[in-house]
């Protein structure tokens, strides 16, 4: 497998983040390219707002919702099936209606539903957060043709779930551990298994947040606190950073007609007066060129 150390000097110096797209979120997560639609779609959690723009930041369009939008992928009908703060619905992406069908632990008030990505299957594997204890108390869903099953349990926030380009591999943190977890996965049962450690960050790197897996099989993870984004070769070795002039970097992916940009979501969120005049361009949605291409985004089976 070749990494971008082969590929001179570019590798062994951050790349830098360009604002794409000034939308101000409180928490933006979630991005993804839509290559049908040509467009990329995130979403505001805390404004329950889905937001998306074409690969140059123009024709940007904004939807309110009816609720907190946390995750989402999209059906080939059309619709998405969206993680929204209190369960799983539905949506019409251009209306913004949706049809809540599994509600997202009801009996405890202080969770939500988090940060989601598609298994090669077309499964949906979705987790949540405490936000208001930050207990170990949520679990891991695995979405398969409108069936939920659990696969992982006790969780604290939900974050970095990807897929290698194989499918035999599950990425996954814990966001308070400062760890990235690597899976065996089995892309028939869609089961998690043999848990390893994958990468830890240092303390002034910040969280995982959101990954994405490129077409090499590295994994580009956000860095809650640590205004960058970072890629890992598939054993786990750094490889390259994007640093973001924002420092609540939340998820990645990415898209465009090459498949070489790299979108990024951030958030306002548990900043300071005096850190937003730092980070002016906080909560916008970011992007940058890199020399890897990204896979295609797949669909969620029905």
């Amino acid at each position: 497998m070749t990494s971008l150390h082969d590929r001179g000097a570019l590798a062994d110096m951050p790349l830098e983040a360009e604002l794409l797209v000034a939308c101000d979120t409180e928490l933006g997560e979630g991005v993804q390219w839509h290559p049908r639609h040509r467009r990329v779609f995130w979403t505001d959690i805390k404004a329950s707002v889905l937001w998306s723009c074409d690969e140059h930041g123009g024709r940007v369009r904004r939807l309110d919702l009816e609720a907190p939008l946390c995750s989402f992928a999209f059906c080939d009908d059309g619709r998405m099936l969206a993680a929204f703060a209190d369960g799983l619905a539905w949506v019409d992406p251009l209306t913004g209606r949706r049809r809540l069908f599994e509600p997202y632990q009801p009996d405890r008030p202080g969770t939500r539903m988090n940060d989601g990505a598609l298994d090669r299957q077309g499964r949906f594997v979705v987790g949540g957060i405490d936000e208001a204890d930050r207990q170990p108390v949520t679990p891991v869903w695995s979405v398969d043709r409108g069936r939920v099953r659990e696969i992982l349990h006790n969780v604290v926030i939900a974050n970095s779930t990807a897929f290698s380009p194989d499918g035999t591999v599950m990425y996954f943190a814990d966001t308070p551990e400062g760890v990235i977890r690597a899976y065996a996965y089995n892309p028939a049962t869609g089961t998690p298994s043999q848990r390893r450690d994958f990468a830890v960050l240092a303390p002034d790197e910040g969280k995982p947040d959101g990954s994405t897996v490129d077409a090499q099989g590295a994994l580009w993870n956000a860095r809650f606190g640590g205004g960058s984004v970072a890629r890992y070769l598939p054993d786990g070795t750094p490889d390259l950073v994007v640093r973001v002039p924002a420092p609540n970097v939340t998820c990645c992916a990415l898209g465009g007609r090459t498949m070489r940009r790299l979108f990024i979501t951030t958030a306002r969120i548990e900043m300071t007066e005096d850190a937003l005049a730092a980070a002016p361009h906080a909560g916008g949605l970011f992007v940058v060129d890199v020399p890897v291409r990204g896979l295609v985004p797949g669909t969620y089976r029905r």
